[in-house]
């Protein structure tokens, strides 16, 4: 029993000493902890690089002219926007707090196709009637039925309430003279 008790307060005696030992190498230091201030402003998000943009040729211009610029209302009361980008020629679609730099081209069956530079998968397309943005690697209709207000004026009139004929495009309407 004596031997117990022995062993027992050698044991205890190492367990009390060992942090003692540990404390004697220099703990690693750890940089204060600073406190956050209450309202702590959100960091400014990085902002996306800007694609180098070639220089417009005149199709590319007339196209750009063409554009529908402003506000769009869309499906599901979803909103987009089309400006002007800085370099001429090109225009900017926001939508959904995303904006795609996109070049403006003509289509041979008169509609306006605005498709992103640097191969983005975006494209918006503008026919007189209606607008829509695709992502064409998913293959799929991002937002559908946005009207600008020109489009809306479009729809309303009579002779051209299915979107045809767009300016430029080939007249191909029926008149007396013609039928």
């Amino acid at each position: 029993m004596k031997h117990l008790l022995t062993l027992l307060l050698s044991s205890a005696a190492l367990a009390l000493a060992a942090p003692a030992f540990a404390q004697d190498k220099p703990a690693p230091k750890q940089a204060p902890a600073k406190q956050a201030p209450a309202k702590q402003a959100a960091a400014p998000a990085k902002a996306a690089p800007v694609p180098t943009l070639n220089v417009a040729d005149p199709e590319q211009l007339m196209a750009a002219s063409q554009a529908y610029y402003g506000p769009y209302e869309c499906e599901f009361k979803q909103m987009l926007s089309v400006s002007k980008h800085q370099v001429e020629g090109y225009v900017v679609v926001t939508f959904s707090a995303k904006a795609y730099t996109m070049k403006p081209v003509r289509s041979s069956t008169g509609a306006l196709r605005l498709e992103e530079v640097n191969n983005g998968p975006m494209l918006m397309v503008q026919i007189p009637a209606k607008s829509m943005l695709m992502d064409t690697v998913r293959g799929r209709r991002i937002v559908d039925a946005c009207v600008h207000e020109t489009q809306a004026k479009e729809v309303a009139t009579e002779s051209n309430a299915l979107g045809m004929n767009m300016a430029g495009q080939v007249d191909t309407s029926c008149n007396k003279a013609k039928c």
